[in-house]
């Protein structure tokens, strides 16, 4: 039997101990390359001149031979105006990449000598990283769609709830029950967390076969309903691509734009004809689980954020550790300044959730892949 990818040495071609072996000045170097693809010139962060800067050894940093002013490697980046070095940031990134489930911030804390704060808001930014550069270019060939829920998830009750009768007809008469939580033993407070419950679309573009999927694009919604999965499908999935999904009402009106088979699930996983949509699962089996293992419970503001942290998860999961922190990098170098963290612990937050991927542009693959 061939030997999984995972197990293999051409997978581990980058661990801790070649991180602690390399020296400040490779490791500067490193960062440098990544950034700006070149070993011998840079971009001023300040007015974009291109060339082989005035370098400053002692303090890491150059000047630029246009403007003047001084840049380091992490100018106007996901990491400005850091505090941690150099090794430091790429420790994180390497936990961050081979925790493939996730990686929780107070693990982070633990393994990189971080704050709880510093390693919240490190965690955050290479999730926007990835978010804002993903490649949101339309799906072609066989795309498989599902949406899955999650949040929204009442703690039990501390007893069972007594019959409501009063409930039972309103429920018959299509009537909305008033404070139907009595009748489930719950606290308004915990039955209003249903409020929460948000549905994540996957859409995955099978590869050869034996490839699975090769790539894939997550949005947040409010439900699986065809008028969301209407405007998702063409905003993402290309007119000449074949659509898998299953039985779900959501979909019922996909065969007007688009060549489309279902599976029905309640019957089976793959139907005769080979229809399934078991990549999309393979997605949701790994945000389940980092929901389960990892964070123990989901919030909608940050919801998209893991979605796309895992959709790229399954994407690079069959690249080296090498190649997954260098993109990681590339990303966190090249996306400019951090939106959503820069400031957080001092009140600048984002806020809202984001619904829809609105506010990210349509195509974005920016950082995709390392250089």
């Amino acid at each position: 039997m061939t030997q999984h990818y995972l197990r293999s040495a051409a997978y581990r071609d980058f661990s801790i101990h070649s991180i602690y072996g390399m020296s400040d000045d490779e490791i500067h170097a490193m960062f440098a390359r990544l950034r700006w693809g070149s070993n011998s010139h840079q971009a001023c962060p300040a007015c974009g001149a291109w060339a082989q800067h005035y370098r400053r050894p002692a303090r890491q940093q150059w000047r630029c031979k246009e403007c003047g002013r001084d840049f380091s490697v992490t100018s106007a980046t996901a990491f400005s105006s850091r505090k941690k070095s150099l090794r430091s940031i790429l420790l994180a990134t390497f936990y961050y990449a081979t925790g493939v489930k996730g990686l929780a911030g107070l693990g982070l804390s633990r393994m990189g000598d971080y704050s709880n704060k510093a390693a919240h808001v490190t965690l955050g930014k290479l999730r926007e990283a990835i978010f804002r550069t993903q490649d949101f270019t339309p799906l072609t060939g066989v795309v498989e769609i599902d949406g899955g829920y999650f949040g929204g998830k009442p703690r039990k009750p501390n007893r069972r709830g007594r019959r409501n009768d009063q409930a039972i007809v309103d429920r018959i008469a299509g009537r909305p029950t008033k404070r139907p939580w009595h009748a489930s033993g719950m606290t308004r407070t915990n039955w209003e967390k249903r409020k929460n419950k948000r549905v994540v679309m996957i859409f995955r573009q099978q590869g050869r076969l034996g490839e699975g999927a090769v790539r894939s694009i997550a949005a947040v919604a409010r439900s699986e309903n065809d008028k969301d999965a209407a405007k998702l499908i063409a905003r993402y999935v290309s007119p000449e691509a074949i659509i898998m999904t299953d039985e779900s009402p959501a979909y019922a009106t996909v065969s007007a734009t688009h060549t489309h088979y279902a599976v029905r699930h309640s019957q089976e996983y793959v139907s005769v004809e080979g229809v399934n949509e078991n990549q999309a699962e393979s997605f949701f089996s790994r945000l389940r689980r980092w929901e389960y293992g990892v964070s123990h419970g989901v919030r909608p503001a940050y919801l998209a954020d893991y979605a796309n942290e895992m959709a790229w998860r399954e994407d690079v999961r069959r690249f080296s550790i090498r190649t997954q922190v260098e993109m990681l990098l590339v990303k966190a170098l090249t996306v400019g300044h951090s939106r959503w963290w820069r400031g957080y612990y001092q009140g600048k937050r984002r806020g809202t959730e984001i619904l829809m991927n609105q506010g990210i542009p349509p195509s974005s693959a920016s950082g995709a892949s390392a250089q």
